[in-house]
């Protein structure tokens, strides 16, 4: 599988494909610069497109790619094995998409390289501090994360800096 990174939109949103072995493509988090990221995807077969939230930097794209490739966001792909954890704090609905088999994690906004993110947009302190709590117990620690903008990282590197949170 592998992962590549389209930095998009004003606010240097990461938005990223995930290609597996059959050409088969995942967008996750199409924040904006439609053509840019369709330009991308020419090469591959789009099976779904993945939202981690819903804030505008995130989402902006989404309607035209929804339209374009027929899809609706978040709906079950069978071409990929992975998992939805809920993570709120960030925002309400805020998920993360971790593929066991690959140790990779796409986190939107709920973990960035050495903090977390904010919480006064929708979110809450307290649902922050209990995601951080279940990432922690349940993820290994050799896991990339990979956030909704900036570098990605390793929960291992970050577990100090989350721990600060609790």
């Amino acid at each position: 599988m592998k992962v590549y990174t389209l930095v998009v939109g004003e606010l240097q949103e990461n938005c990223y494909v995930v290609v597996n072995e059959k050409n088969e493509a995942l967008v996750i988090d199409p924040g904006d610069e439609k053509e840019k990221i369709l330009n991308f995807l020419k090469p591959y077969k789009v099976v779904g497109i993945f939202v981690t939230h819903f804030h505008p930097d995130h989402v902006g794209a989404l309607k035209e790619l929804e339209e374009f490739y027929g899809l609706t966001a978040n709906q079950k792909v069978e071409e990929f094995h992975y998992e939805i954890f809920a993570n709120p704090g960030h925002t309400l609905d805020s998920i993360s998409f971790y593929f066991p088999d690959e140790k990779i994690m796409f986190v939107g906004d709920f973990i960035f390289y050495h903090t977390i993110g904010r919480c006064d947009l929708g979110g809450s302190e307290s649902l922050m501090r209990e995601s951080i709590r279940k990432i922690l117990k349940n993820i290994s620690l050799d896991t990339t994360l990979y956030p909704g903008h900036g570098r990605k990282t390793v929960l291992g590197e970050e577990k100090g800096f989350l721990e600060q949170f609790l």
